[in-house]
């Protein structure tokens, strides 16, 4: 069954304001690309932080970057540290986990038949540089199996995609 992404997820819950008291744990859009997320840069107090530090996410969430798809600045939240704040540069995307698997939601969102499609609305834009809209995602169409077969797949994927990004650091640690 197809269904819109605003069906299963919803965009952007959670933001932070001026009146935000505490640590920040920042993280940019150039500083995710295909799940891999780098450094969070900590900083003590709201106003010592970018202006771009307001978005919100949970563990099951997906940060898309709304600014050239192509780059593929998009990634999965399976940890993060306390206080974390996205770049208001991201979509955060959270799934209704009663309708769609976290992870099934993030592999669509991450295919590159997706990207492409982001990057062509991108285009199409006003901005000096191709961007999308929190709607441009919410209504992309996803095929949805039923939630067995969406775990299944998940399962499967994350475990191969856990052992492909532990393959790296290894190598990493080699090389280093």
């Amino acid at each position: 069954m197809n269904v819109k992404v605003k069906d299963i997820a919803e965009i952007n819950l959670e933001t932070i304001g001026k009146n935000y008291v505490g640590q920040l744990n920042y993280l940019d859009t150039s500083s995710v690309t295909d799940n891999y997320f780098e450094n969070y840069k900590t900083y003590l107090s709201f106003k010592d932080a970018p202006s771009r530090a307001r978005r919100k996410a949970n563990i099951g969430d997906t940060v898309i970057s709304t600014v050239r798809p192509n780059q593929r600045h998009i990634g999965f939240i399976n940890k993060q540290p306390n206080n974390a704040v996205y770049s208001t540069g991201f979509a955060v995307v959270s799934p209704k986990t009663r309708k769609v698997d976290p992870y099934y939601l993030y592999l669509f969102l991450s295919s590159d038949k997706v990207t492409e499609m982001l990057q062509q609305i991108g285009e199409t834009s006003t901005s000096t540089y191709p961007s999308v809209k929190p709607s441009d995602i919410e209504n992309l169409e996803i095929e949805l199996p039923s939630k067995d077969v969406q775990e299944k797949i998940s399962n499967e994927l994350y475990l191969l995609d856990s052992k492909i990004k532990l393959n790296g650091q290894i190598n990493d640690n080699l090389v280093a």
